[in-house]
């Protein structure tokens, strides 16, 4: 059955008639090795680790989805996945974070200046949240997230990713 599944979601490429619009996201189909940091709350200090990060069309060539497998310094393993839905009609990536421990936020995302992916939400806590793909290149990019904890008068910088696209290992 989980082959099956698999096999009616993924999506060969972008929906022809949406190509240009899906290449937001596109971009990055492909797997990535990734640099991570992020500030626990809960203790008030920074975690590093390292990401696995992939993303492939799914939905018909209408969304892309990625898979994290995150992994921090002390060995601690989670994964979380993510869902960007190209919306045609309001010009618009619905894009929804998927965490293991049921933890979800739902953002829009937009290009913004000079190639980057602007992304903007709430947590479930209310809070709002922008999440920016930064420097993107064929071969890398940067990943921001900032949460604000005054409805949006100041940002407080939450995390880094750096990526560096897989090369093929067979080789």
């Amino acid at each position: 059955m989980t082959d099956e599944m698999t096999s009616a979601l993924a999506a060969s490429g972008p929906r022809p008639e949406h190509k240009e619009a899906l290449a937001l996201y596109g971009r990055l189909a492909g797997t990535w090795d990734v640099r991570n940091k992020y500030f626990d709350e809960s203790n008030g200090t920074w975690v590093n680790g390292t990401v696995v990060w992939t993303f492939g069309w799914i939905l018909a060539g209408q969304a892309v989805q990625d898979v994290m497998w995150f992994t921090r310094e002390d060995g601690i393993r989670s994964t979380g996945s993510t869902v960007r839905l190209y919306d045609p009609a309001a010009d618009v990536w619905h894009v929804v974070w998927f965490s293991p421990f049921g933890t979800t936020c739902t953002l829009t995302g937009r290009p913004g200046a000079n190639g980057d992916i602007v992304q903007e939400g709430v947590r479930l806590d209310g809070r709002p949240i922008r999440w920016l793909f930064t420097e993107v290149t064929d071969d890398s990019f940067r990943w921001l997230g900032y949460v604000s904890d005054d409805a949006g008068e100041t940002w407080r910088f939450e995390q880094e990713m750096l990526a560096a696209r897989q090369t093929d290992r067979s080789q």
